[in-house]
């Protein structure tokens, strides 16, 4: 889970708290499986990246990034059969494993254990001595001598037989642990059908979020054998299987993971997205495909939450949201409430502001989103901080992206001269981007960041304001 987008916890509903299943033990022969479903906004961008062995000192292994193969590392395995993927937590988590450490002066040091440690026991000897730096996530490790962990913030849980962490503290017996749906329904399938690659693929879909945050891709390893299976947006019939030894026989290389699945459904329609957009042709599509009401609602929401909150690709958002709310009804994990938002952020888009007011006017149970969301509209936020951009008079509407907020977009009032935002934010520096008929904009009269990550895994610049 991407390190990186920790400041989303504060912002994404409650069950992007609840995102990310890992899953470790040992089957009855003595194998040693792991099992992780990347839990984030659908998108297509995620690679796995293979390093071969530089040297008879170091181990080849492999790594799991969104958007590009330079982005933030959400998992690997090595050729020795260590495992590692991140549970996010929620803040603020006390680093006490930092106390009396010394910072990992090697560069990064979950990549330095892929190439330098065979085993759980290795690499924890090295927070004898060194920490990780600005930890506030949880780290589940596996190999395959049947030896797993978890290392959360304030301690490091050691386990031989099974092992799930989701994103509350494993040390936790308080609300978080409670509210996590996915953790008892892993442990339940553990209990009754053990550890396999089939109970796994069991464990995945069962666990998989089909919210507003979905199971992008899941990754199981057989630890023992090297094998690999990926499967790809909540998809669980046809896998990638693969090895690490194949793949490190290939050389050095970046995969686009979603090139291996040509059949997925989630990529034929992004395709068809991409030169026949309408109603009448994604209606087609599903009714060629012959899913269930529940398939075609899964399609509908993947497509819709990469094109809109992901690649910002406006136009073909507009067409899937009134698609998919035809079959929400399926989906019954679906907040009412966040549905609800996403409408009201959908129609302000397209500069109708009135209406998205009067949706969130109508919510029984109001969120803070909503409220926030509801002032921004209102032209009624206490601001902190004051956005302009001139010109674009034309434009129907001018939307902002504020790095880090990626599921809360904010929308400019009208001026006689171009456009405003009044924004509250307690952040000491707010780095944002415009997004003007489908297309983003930096303004040429405030500072620019340069090479930024985005919530897609790439890199983009950004205007800066320091408050």
């Amino acid at each position: 889970m991407r390190t990186a987008l920790l400041l989303l916890l504060l912002l994404l509903p409650k069950s992007w708290v609840s995102a990310c299943t890992i899953v470790s033990g040992t089957d009855r022969k003595g194998q040693t499986w792991a099992m992780n479903n990347e839990d984030f906004f659908h998108t297509s961008s995620n690679y796995v990246n293979v390093f071969p062995a530089k040297d008879k000192y170091t181990l080849g292994y492999i790594t799991l990034t969104y958007g590009s193969p330079e982005s933030s590392v959400q998992g690997g395995v090595n050729e020795a059969g260590l495992f590692f993927d991140i549970n996010a937590l929620p803040p603020p988590q006390q680093y006490k494993l930092s106390v009396g450490r010394k910072p990992f002066p090697h560069g990064n040091m979950l990549e330095y254990m892929l190439q330098h440690c065979k085993s759980v026991p290795e690499f924890l000897a090295l927070w004898d001595t060194y920490y990780l730096p600005d930890l506030g996530d949880q780290i589940h490790i596996a190999d395959k001598y049947g030896n797993l962990a978890v290392i959360a913030p304030d301690t490091i849980l050691r386990a031989t037989k099974q092992l799930t962490s989701t994103n509350f503290n494993v040390c936790d017996t308080g609300p978080q642990k409670q509210n996590c749906w996915r953790y008892p329904i892993a442990q339940k399938l553990l209990a009754e059908e053990g550890v396999s690659q089939a109970s796994l693929v069991k464990i995945a879909a069962a666990t998989s979020q089909r919210e507003f945050t979905t199971s992008v891709y899941t990754n199981i390893h057989n630890l023992s054998t090297g094998e690999i299976w990926f499967y790809l947006a909540e998809e669980y019939q046809t896998p990638w299987h693969t090895s690490v030894a194949t793949l490190l026989k290939q050389g050095k290389q970046h995969i686009l993971l979603a090139s291996r699945f040509p059949q997925n459904a989630s990529r034929r329609l992004a395709a068809l997205l991409k030169t026949k957009g309408t109603p009448q042709a994604v209606g087609r599509f599903l009714q060629d495909s012959q899913f269930s009401a529940s398939q075609e609602e899964s399609q509908l929401r993947l497509a819709f939450l990469n094109d809109f909150y992901v690649d910002k690709e406006f136009a073909k958002a507009n067409v899937l949201f009134p698609l998919w709310e035809q079959y929400m009804y399926t989906n019954k994990r679906l907040d009412s409430t966040e549905v609800q938002f996403t409408k009201a952020e959908v129609l302000a888009v397209n500069g109708r502001n009135k209406e998205a007011i009067q949706v969130l006017e109508a919510l029984r149970k109001p969120s803070w989103k909503t409220s926030a969301l509801l002032a921004n509209l209102r032209d009624t936020e206490e601001a902190n901080a004051i956005i302009e951009l001139s010109g674009y008079a034309e434009a129907k509407s001018v939307v902002v992206e504020v790095k880090g907020d990626y599921n809360f977009f904010r929308f400019m009032q009208k001026t006689p001269t171009g456009w405003r935002l009044r924004l509250k934010s307690n952040r000491e520096e707010v780095k944002y981007c415009f997004y003007i008929d489908g297309k983003r904009v930096l303004s040429p009269a405030q500072p620019v960041l340069q090479n930024q990550e985005t919530v897609k895994g790439d890199f983009a610049s950004f205007n800066t304001l320091k408050l």
